[in-house]
């Protein structure tokens, strides 16, 4: 594949107009060898376990980083003792660039696109256990590639954008780099909580729901970047439950969305025998809900008088 052929392919894989196959085989054998070796470690999986995972197998991917029986990368990635921890928005980063690539070549989904991917985002966990295990990149690149029979010299690919700061498992922004806009309106609200209305565990729901419903809507209001959006959230979410358990520490923590109430009353609705109504399957969660809804907004209506006085943005 050379001259114009290779420059449509490269022109398709990077416009995204080749629908992504589904992932399968040997592609799939290589993500479970590696999570089940992140589990074995006990940390997240991320690009280095799925180095792991590739050399784990067969095939000219397996061959590149497998210099000795495909110990040196095991090994290597090992020693890097929680590296991969919470970077599971790398490895979705990763896999999506290895389903463009496949979908650009006409191909299903291998082991070595996957490689080619992760070494094409060049994570510093993954430099560095190539590097202890005694691998040059380009000649693993190199090899992937070939086993592909696409060129040598084909560019490096465009790696989709990141899930925004925040959000996933993805760190979120430093509160130095927030839009000080918000944040100044924030830290307001949080000067001025209620705390001594928290009776609860529901009183806390309450809280937590409207403080975090206050900050999306301050960040929609600020027409602010997916970044900036979820990592204000976050922020504010975090320091709303530091300020209310330094306040109330007898009082647990809110439990998931939805409130313990509407999980209760979805739970008892389905250990119903569902007989002939199966319509009703989905009552306990929509009852569920609008309990939460209505518990919230009695709450506010008790403390509003605290945020009297909020500055605008």
């Amino acid at each position: 594949m050379r001259g114009p052929a290779r420059a449509a392919v490269t022109r398709r894989w990077h416009a995204g107009s080749v629908p992504e196959p589904e992932p399968s085989g040997p592609y799939l054998e290589a993500m479970q060898r590696a999570f089940q070796f992140a589990r074995e470690l006990g940390r997240g999986c991320g690009p280095v376990e799925f180095l792991v995972g590739i050399a784990g197998g067969s095939g000219p991917a397996a061959a590149a980083l497998q210099p000795d029986g495909g110990r040196s990368v095991r090994a290597a990635a090992a020693a890097a003792d929680g590296a991969s921890d919470g970077v599971g928005y790398l490895h979705m980063q990763a896999q999506e660039a290895a389903m463009s690539l496949a979908a650009g070549l006409g191909q299903p989904p291998e082991p070595e696109h996957l490689l080619i991917a992760l070494l094409d985002q060049a994570t510093p966990g993954v430099a560095q256990t190539l590097s202890r295990a005694g691998l040059e990149p380009a000649t693993v690149r190199r090899a992937a590639l070939a086993g592909l029979g696409a060129p040598a010299d084909l560019p490096s690919l465009v790696m989709p954008a990141l899930a925004p700061a925040g959000s996933m498992d993805r760190p979120p922004l430093a509160v130095g780099s927030l839009d000080a806009r918000a944040w100044a309106v924030l830290r307001w609200r949080q000067d001025h909580l209620p705390l001594d209305r928290l009776r609860r565990d529901r009183d806390r729901e309450a809280l937590c729901h409207l403080e975090r419903d206050a900050a999306w809507r301050l960040a929609s209001q600020l027409g602010l970047d997916d970044d900036q959006r979820y990592s204000v959230v976050r922020q504010h979410s975090d320091r709303v439950q530091q300020l209310v358990t330094e306040a109330h520490p007898d009082l647990p923590r809110p439990g998931p969305p939805g409130g313990r109430r509407a999980g209760a009353v979805a739970g008892r609705l389905r250990r119903r025998p569902r007989r002939f109504l199966t319509f009703t399957v989905g009552w306990g969660v929509w009852f569920g809900n609008r309990w939460v809804g209505l518990r919230d907004r009695w709450f506010r209506l008790r403390t509003v008088r605290y945020y009297r006085g909020v500055p605008q943005p």
